[in-house]
């Protein structure tokens, strides 16, 4: 029976092109989307990570409050890796660190160098993850204790590409930052984490030194002990932390912990976002949901008469219900069918429009073996989708098929008659539904829109167009003290500045690109400790005299640095304008003093000479806020820094034509040969490219409003 009514179905939907052609398109386009976007979220959200019991590994952030909050968290530090491995047994099975940057690397001694992404991670970052190389072993513990440990794990990529897929490879030696390291590992395809790197390198940590005691550089990973939920691991980091601070009350310990699974630490950010991506996705749905169903039963009140007469010759209620539904569920799977190969087409274009973030955890979904694609839950989610639509929205037309009124029927059939009432009011009901679904789905769409074309206009508060921009590294192997440093840096500008075609060069740590591992804690003098963080945070930048002028961040008071801020020299700082609002709103800040890092006493006092104005870092997560920003001169914080400035941007303010990578680093090598440069980027494309996500939400969302339009234009 089940099939004579799939066979009437079929002949239906033949003896009704127009009518199936609309409903077919209606529903492939609002199945389709969906399922393209579905893809995408899956991928973002839902697939789990490629580790064994993924759902125990967290992401761990040190709170500068007692209560862990989020907006109040920074990396980790040496001493709160120890402190949490040491007092956090019964949470954690192990905790591990990692901190990315760059590394020249030469096959051979005397080969070509190149400069390959790096991590230096503790000796169990591997084994927390639970995720053993392909080939070799992981770092021994002795090796994360010996700073001099000279073993690296590469890649598969690196292992592919750079060594050619050599057999004996284990074993075997490259040159990384002019010292010979031994490959003992090769990590699995795809995976690239953290900092996307290609080589490891094992990080030795130094929790007694009180020279790195505000050094919050660390990305922090832990796995949970079996039954260890994150909000139990939090609680308990918190009473952990009290009970530290009460046996050593020392500032520097930590206060508590912001501890989210890994796998939410990776989209936090685009949370958000993603569920105004759905939301407009899921009203373009429903519209063409209601479409459907509108047409359907415009086609049912068409053929009453049909149905009266066969109610009337025998036909039971149910079987003229058990009918229409399967018609309905017939086209929905013809139009589920064409939403996926509408999706197929459109999936792979969402991913390669989807931004990628800048730091580890914004661009982590790109270090695993990651990719939208339609698998089996994509198809579960579009089934489901055919049922919902097929059954659920064919069930009130279905209905309407099963009225047995024979005279009411017949007289509709009649020349010249008119739809009923309740025909007509029923028909009405479906028109102002979609109507409104419409105007809100457009309403929600033109605000969201604006709300992102406003976050795509924000001004950054420096010029970007015409400044190149590339990082060097220092390292100590060749620069072991703060005035070899600077004497190589300053050789290096001074020869870049006589580059045809360069107008200005400028040299600051880190890069103007970059927030995502540059807040810094402070206190201003004279005003109230910020209780319960006890400390203020900032952005923080490490200029050279003129930087500012160069990159077209206006001086609003005060001097720029000049070439007396030496190493010897009082300590200076330039702040940006919010600070000085913040503390001094209705005072000079020149002359006020600032103090980096915890309230321990133990940090020196930074005497304000300059205001700029307020700068919005290009990798900036927190959308539309402004940090403040505290500059302090590169010269002195070579000797005084915590954290580490071998990692050193230099930006060329430039005609536009000029000037090329082949060029820069022939004018570096003529300073000095051991700069390598490396991640040459235009401020102008990195401002740009770091819009992706307000630009990518900006077109979906406008997209899908465009679709709902439309669809409800269909079904008028």
């Amino acid at each position: 029976m089940f099939m004579n009514d799939i066979r009437f179905a079929l002949r239906q939907i033949r003896e009704s092109p127009g009518f199936t052609l609309v409903a077919v398109l209606t529903l492939a386009l609002g199945i389709g989307a969906n399922t393209a976007i579905f893809s995408v979220v899956e991928g973002a959200l839902l697939r789990p990570l490629p580790f064994p019991h993924a759902e125990r590994l967290v992401r761990i952030y040190e709170a500068l409050d007692e209560n862990g909050a989020r907006s109040a968290s920074l990396n980790l530090r040496d001493r709160t890796v120890a402190r949490f491995r040491e007092f956090g047994r019964d949470i954690f099975e192990d905790v591990a660190g990692g901190t990315g940057g760059a590394s020249t690397v030469s096959v051979k001694p005397g080969s070509p160098a190149q400069t390959v992404p790096a991590a230096r991670v503790t000796y169990n970052f591997f084994d927390v993850l639970g995720l053993p190389p392909s080939q070799g072993r992981n770092f021994a513990a002795e090796e994360g204790r010996d700073a001099a440990a000279s073993v690296a794990i590469i890649s598969d990529d690196f292992w592919r590409n750079t060594l050619n897929s050599r057999h004996d490879v284990l074993g075997s030696t490259i040159i990384v930052d002019g010292m010979p390291r031994t490959i003992i590992g090769v990590m699995p395809k795809a995976f690239r984490h953290p900092y996307r790197a290609n080589l490891w390198l094992p990080l030795a940590l130094d929790p007694g030194n009180p020279a790195t005691i505000n050094n919050h550089y660390l990305y922090g990973v832990a796995r949970l002990r079996p039954g260890v939920t994150p909000l139990k691991a939090e609680e308990a980091v918190r009473r952990m932390c009290a009970a530290i601070n009460r046996h050593d009350p020392n500032p520097a310990n930590a206060r508590g912990a912001y501890i989210p699974p890994l796998r939410e630490s990776f989209v936090m950010d685009l949370r958000p976002k993603i569920l105004v991506i759905i939301g407009a996705a899921a009203g373009a749905l429903l519209i063409a949901a209601v479409n459907f169903a509108g047409l359907l039963l415009a086609r049912v009140i068409e053929r009453e008469g049909e149905f009266a007469l066969r109610a009337a010759l025998g036909a039971s209620r149910r079987r003229l219900v058990r009918q229409q539904l399967v018609q309905a569920l017939l086209i929905a799977l013809i139009g589920t069918a064409l939403g996926l190969l509408v999706a197929s087409w459109i999936t792979p274009m969402l991913f390669a429009l989807s931004p990628e973030g800048a730091d580890a955890t914004g661009s982590a979904m790109r270090e695993f073996d990651y990719a939208a694609r339609l698998d089996l839950p994509v198809f579960a989610f579009a089934a489901g989708v055919m049922a919902l639509v097929g059954l659920g929205f064919g069930l009130l037309p279905a209905l309407r098929a099963s009225r047995t009124d024979l005279r009411g029927a017949i007289s509709v059939m009649s020349p010249g008659a008119t739809l009923d009432r309740s025909a007509r009011r029923l028909l009405g009901s479906f028109v102002v539904i979609e109507l409104a679904i419409a105007a809100a789905l457009l309403t929600a769409s033109v605000t969201a829109t604006q709300y992102f074309r406003k976050l795509i206009e924000e001004p950054w508060g420096f010029e970007t167009k015409h400044r190149l921009a590339f990082s060097v590294t220092v390292p100590d192997r060749f620069f072991p003290t703060a005035t070899a440093k600077q004497n190589a840096l300053e050789t290096s500008l001074a020869q870049l500045q006589t580059m045809p075609g360069v107008k200005s060069a400028t040299v600051v740590s880190p890069s103007p690109m970059d927030a995502s591992w540059t807040l810094m804690l402070f206190n201003a003098e004279g005003a109230p400790a910020p209780e319960p963080r006890g400390v203020y945070t900032a952005y923080s930048r490490v200029p050279v005299p003129g930087y500012f002028q160069s990159m077209g961040q206006p001086l609003l008071q005060g001097r720029d640095f000049n070439a007396g801020d030496t190493a010897d020299a009082p300590l200076v700082c330039i702040i940006s304008k919010s600070i000085a609002q913040r503390f001094w709103p209705k005072d000079s800040p020149i002359g006020k003093r600032i103090r980096w890092g915890r309230l321990d006493g133990t940090r020196p006092w930074f005497t304000i000479v300059g205001v700029v104005g307020d700068m919005k870092a290009i990798a900036d997560p927190r959308d539309g806020e402004v940090l403040g920003m505290i500059a302090r001169p590169l010269a002195q914080m070579l000797v005084h820094a915590t954290t580490s400035l071998d990692d050193i941007t230099f930006v060329l303010h430039t005609n536009g034509r000029s000037v090329n990578e082949a060029s820069i680093r022939a004018a570096l090598a003529r300073a000095n040969v051991n700069l390598a440069a490396y991640n040459f980027v235009s401020l102008e494309d990195a401002a740009a490219r770091s819009r992706t996500t307000e630009r990518f939400i900006f077109v979906l969302v406008s997209s899908f409003g465009l679709i709902g339009l439309v669809l409800a234009a269909v079904g008028l």
